[in-house]
């Protein structure tokens, strides 16, 4: 029960730094695929979707394929079709499987700034990534068991 509760403990604080990263960058929509990505590298860590590896790639994928869907065909409804069945196929052929990756490129349509889109991104990704590691190394201590 302690380990449930030290988790739930880092998923609320990852979740507010993500929240209030969101809330001060004012791209809120980034909030929620991150909130479920922090809830699934916690709570549900030995799944195909909450593997770091995964995350990070489908992540980056569905950043790196929004930018230039917006750079070549600007953030139109056209575009966004192109990039969720693209972001949709990575994600579904590789063995880099997040689902909530597909909701970011959708967000990044209805909130659209390159800038503010990149940067809240990966600093909401550093966020997980960061509690993953922390929850590894203790783990690994013996501090922590597996949930």
């Amino acid at each position: 029960m302690r380990s449930r509760f030290l988790y739930f403990a880092e998923y609320m604080a990852a979740v507010s730094a993500i929240l209030a990263m969101s809330a001060n960058n004012k791209v809120f929509l980034l909030a929620p695929p991150y909130a479920v990505s922090a809830y699934l590298v916690l709570f549900e860590r030995n799944t195909k979707f909450s593997k770091p590896s995964g995350l990070a790639v489908s992540y980056g994928f569905a950043i790196a394929s929004s930018e230039a869907l917006h750079a070549l065909l600007g953030p139109s409804i056209a575009s966004m079709t192109i990039n969720v069945f693209a972001v949709s196929a990575f994600i579904m052929l590789t063995e880099y499987s997040h689902p909530p990756a597909i909701a970011l490129t959708i967000f990044s349509y209805l909130r659209f700034s390159d800038v503010l889109f990149v940067t809240s991104s990966l600093a909401a990704l550093g966020i997980i990534i960061l509690i993953y590691a922390i929850d590894s190394a203790l783990i690994r201590a013996g501090k922590l068991s597996r949930v």
